[in-house]
């Protein structure tokens, strides 16, 4: 049985109108994590990462890089117990 993890993300900075979202998907897709990324009504960016722990921090450490366009300046990270285990990863709006 593969262990899973799930991490609830919020990047702060230029994350928002730069592409950070699909940026996110694509990385997170090629690594077979589930869960979803939206932008925040702060300006911030939050995702649910759920997936073997070394593809979820796959996609932590692109959420700390970011696309060209963008710039982090912050990233919070949360290990939390999933009420619901995701199939997909989607971008979902703000």
């Amino acid at each position: 049985m593969t262990h899973i993890v799930t991490h609830l993300i919020r990047v702060h900075g230029r994350v928002q109108g730069v592409g950070f979202r699909q940026f996110i998907h694509s990385i997170a897709t090629e690594r077979s994590v589930t869960g979803w990324i939206r932008n925040t009504s702060d300006g911030s960016v939050e995702a649910m990462l759920q997936g073997r722990p070394s593809d979820v921090g796959s996609v932590e450490a692109a959420c700390r890089k970011g696309p060209a366009l963008s710039r982090v300046d912050n990233v919070d990270c949360y290990p939390v117990d999933p009420d619901i285990q995701y199939d997909t990863f989607e971008v979902r709006q703000g």
